[in-house]
C-alpha cells in the first residue's frame, strides 16, 4: 500500500512539474487554449475542482523546485503544499518546508497560525438571520466573483452561478456600498420600483444597455443599418476606402477602419481564431484584438485576407513569436512609462 501511495505522489509531482513547465513556455497558448485552467480542463480532462490547487502549487514550484521533490517523496501532501504556497519566500522556504514535513493539513494550519495569529473573536450571542426568499437573497450580495478562488481556499471550486431550473440560474455575490447605491440609482433611472424585489429586471436591463453600447456585434448591426439607409450625411473618414482588401499602397497607420474590424470580428464569430497544431481553437470571446498575420511593421497592410481576431493573450503570444519576448516586453515597458509620465504632468 505504501508503494501505491508513493506512486500516486510521484504522479502528482510529475503533473505539477508538467503544468509549471508548460506555463513557463506558454505551451497552453501555442496549443490553442485561452489559459492554463482551460488547458487542464479541456486537454488533460481534469475536474475543475482539482485544477485550482494544482495550478497554485505549480506556480510556486517554478520558484522553489524543492516543493516537487518533497511531493514526489511523499514528505508533504498536495494540500499542505497549497497551504504553504502563499507563505514561501526565498528567506523562509527551507525552514517552512522542513518544519511542515510529514505534517497533516490541520497541523500545518495550526503551525501557520502560530506564525501569523488571526484576530480572536469576542464571545457574543446573535439573533439568527431570518430566512430570505430567492428574490431577496441577491439584494445584499453583488459583483460577479472571479472563477479562481483566493489563495486561502484553493480547494473551493464550486461556481457561484448555479442552475436552479432548466432556464433559471441562482446568482450569489457580494459588493461594496457604492455598488448598492449605483444599483438603486439605475432602478430610479429605469423607472423600476421596489428594486430589492426586482434585481434581476434591473441587472438585465443594465446588461442590455451595456451590450448595446459596447458589444462589437451590436455595433456592426447598427453600422449595417446605417449603410442600408438612404444617404442623409456625408461619409466619415473612417468609412471611406474601407476594406483595403488587396490594396497595394502601404497603410499610413495601424488604425484599422471600423468596417474592416467589424467584418473580421463577424467572420470570426466574435471568438478568438487562434488554433493549435491539432486544431484546438481558443474559446475566448473577451477583449478581442485584430491580429495581422503578416506583421504590420513589415508589410504595412490591412489586407483582410491576413487579419484575424485574437484574444489579448494570443495576440501577445503571436507578437512574441514574431518579434521576440524581450522586444515585446521592452515595448510594453515603454508604453507604461509614457502613460505614467502623461498622468504625472499637470493639466494646463
Amino acid at each position: 500500500m505504501e508503494k501505491c501511495v508513493l506512486s500516486e505522489q510521484r504522479s502528482v509531482a510529475s503533473l505539477i512539474a508538467h503544468l509549471s513547465e508548460i506555463s513557463k513556455r506558454k505551451g497552453h497558448l501555442e496549443l490553442g487554449y485561452k489559459d492554463l485552467f482551460d488547458y487542464c480542463v479541456r486537454r488533460l480532462g481534469l475536474g475543475e475542482g482539482s485544477v485550482y490547487l494544482r495550478l497554485q502549487v505549480a506556480g510556486v514550484a517554478r520558484r522553489f523546485p524543492q516543493v516537487l521533490s518533497l511531493l514526489a517523496q511523499n514528505r508533504i501532501s498536495l494540500s499542505v503544499a497549497g497551504l504553504l504556497a502563499p507563505h514561501l519566500k526565498d528567506e523562509t522556504v527551507e525552514r517552512l518546508l522542513s518544519d511542515c514535513e510529514r505534517k497533516s493539513r490541520r497541523e500545518v494550519e495550526e503551525y501557520l497560525v502560530a506564525l501569523k495569529p488571526r484576530p480572536v473573536l469576542e464571545p457574543a450571542i446573535r439573533k439568527k438571520p431570518e430566512p430570505r426568499s430567492s428574490l431577496e437573497a441577491p439584494a445584499a450580495e453583488a459583483s460577479l466573483p472571479s472563477l479562481v478562488p483566493s489563495p486561502r481556499s484553493p480547494e473551493k471550486s464550486s461556481s457561484l452561478i448555479q442552475p436552479a431550473e432548466p432556464d433559471v440560474y441562482n446568482f450569489r455575490f457580494s459588493a461594496r456600498k457604492d455598488f448598492k447605491e449605483k444599483l438603486l440609482r439605475v432602478a430610479e433611472v429605469l423607472g423600476i420600483e421596489a428594486p430589492e424585489k426586482n434585481l434581476a429586471k434591473i441587472l438585465e436591463r443594465a446588461l442590455d444597455l451595456t451590450l448595446e453600447r459596447k458589444d462589437p456585434q451590436k455595433k456592426l448591426e447598427r453600422r449595417l443599418v446605417r449603410e442600408n439607409a438612404p444617404a442623409s450625411r456625408p461619409p466619415r473618414p473612417d468609412e471611406v476606402g474601407g476594406s483595403d482588401r488587396g490594396a497595394s499602397a502601404p497603410a499610413k497607420s495601424r488604425y484599422i477602419p471600423l468596417e474592416v474590424r467589424g467584418r473580421v470580428l463577424e467572420q470570426a464569430g466574435y471568438q478568438c481564431e487562434f488554433s493549435g497544431p491539432d486544431g484546438v481553437r481558443c474559446t475566448s470571446r473577451t477583449g478581442l484584438k485584430i491580429e495581422h498575420e503578416r506583421p504590420f511593421a513589415i508589410f504595412q497592410s490591412h489586407d483582410e485576407h491576413f487579419l484575424r481576431a485574437y484574444c489579448p493573450r494570443h495576440n501577445r503570444f503571436s507578437a512574441e513569436r514574431t518579434y521576440g519576448v524581450d522586444f515585446i516586453r521592452q515595448k510594453i515597458d515603454e508604453k507604461k512609462r509614457e502613460r505614467a509620465s502623461a498622468a504625472s504632468e499637470p493639466c494646463a
